[in-house]
């Protein structure tokens, strides 16, 4: 188990409830059944799954502001290395862990291409790319792997501002996305349940000359399965507000939203960042998130929050999902590229744990 990374925002007194903490220790991970093949009442809930996210500009005012926008505080940690000998922010809960899945691309040019190996991850149907709908963008395909000097072989999402659009919903020409994701259809080991704590790892690369909109730009969401269930429950999100864009943390409790962090643009554009999201699904959970720079450890993002909503569920069989690429509302393409955008992963994990 490797420590956490993390972020230079600190949280004000407005979140008194927050904590700073470090690196969880665990014991090695017990099997968990392999995904089986979803169902046709599963498929056809995730094709009705609708993804309906308030399209409207989100302003300063529409937020529940928790802390100074671009308000960077620095943190001082101590710089206790990591598996790696790298320093920065660490998660020091303590947890034993359940079982560990992970995503990793293995090459352009060799071993299992990029969507059968998300589907090994995450079941048969985990991919909500342009080019999988005949509707959408079937000629060019939008994940591809890649590899670079930093962090080797990687995944690589790509969107086209006047090509792409959700899925195969005509009906819906405010927005387009090309995600991956956990499902109805994938095994309960990628899916938080009421009551129980994943640990979410990646790493990521936003394109040098990607721009946003003063409406969303979602690059990692937390998004529940049943109940209310409308907006995500936590993402990680590009938007321009005062003609500056910036890269944010958003908290949804229901339809409410709250900023917990936003830093500046060109802090993160062109940059390998590493993430880690520890969560405790609950109507009182716990939320660690760490965001850290790459190539000089500078954090980005650094939150831990306990008492915080986290949960939609209504009965047992509901659940919480991650969600990694990019989804996006056009509805301000002046405000947009019209070039092809790209964004990078690497190295996705998905532990399940129990806390000490």
């Amino acid at each position: 188990m490797g420590p956490a990374w993390a972020s230079g925002l600190g949280l004000v007194a407005l979140l008194a409830a927050a904590s700073m903490s470090g690196c969880g220790s665990s014991r090695g991970p017990r099997t968990v059944p392999h995904p089986r093949t979803p169902s046709d009442a599963e498929v056809g809930s995730e094709r009705n799954d609708a993804e309906t996210v308030d399209a409207s500009v989100v302003s300063d005012a529409d937020l529940d502001v928790a802390m100074g926008l671009d308000l960077a505080v620095s943190l001082d940690l101590g710089s206790e290395p990591d598996a790696g000998g790298e320093t920065g922010p660490f998660d020091r809960r303590s947890y034993d862990v359940l079982s560990t899945r992970t995503l990793s691309a293995d090459g352009a040019d060799a071993g299992q291409g990029a969507y059968d190996l998300i589907r090994a991850f995450g079941g048969s149907r985990p991919i909500e790319a342009p080019d999988l709908y005949p509707e959408n963008h079937p000629d060019v395909p939008h994940i591809y792997e890649d590899s670079d000097e930093i962090v080797g072989d990687h995944f690589v999402f790509t969107l086209h501002r006047d090509l792409d659009i959700d899925r195969d919903r005509l009906e819906i020409t405010d927005r387009q996305r090309n995600e991956i994701k956990t499902y109805g259809g994938s095994e309960d080991a990628v899916k938080g349940f009421e009551g129980e704590t994943l640990i979410y790892r990646w790493r990521f690369r936003i394109n040098p000359q990607m721009e946003v909109s003063r409406r969303f730009t979602h690059f990692f969401q937390l998004k529940a399965v049943g109940g209310s269930d409308a907006q995500p429950i936590l993402t990680i999100s590009g938007s321009e507000r005062s003609g500056e864009d910036g890269i944010e943390v958003r908290h949804s409790p229901l339809q409410s939203t709250t900023l917990l962090g936003r830093r500046d643009w060109s802090l993160v554009t062109g940059e390998w960042l590493e993430a880690y999201c520890r969560a405790t699904y609950s109507e009182q959970g716990e939320l660690r998130l760490i965001v850290l720079r790459r190539r000089d450890r500078e954090v980005i993002f650094d939150l831990d929050l306990t008492g915080l909503d986290l949960w939609r569920g209504e009965t047992p069989e509901h659940f919480v999902r991650p969600k990694w690429g990019i989804y996006r509302s056009i509805l301000e393409p002046e405000n947009l590229r019209a070039d092809e955008e790209r964004v990078r992963f690497a190295d996705f994990s998905v532990e399940k744990v129990i806390l000490r």
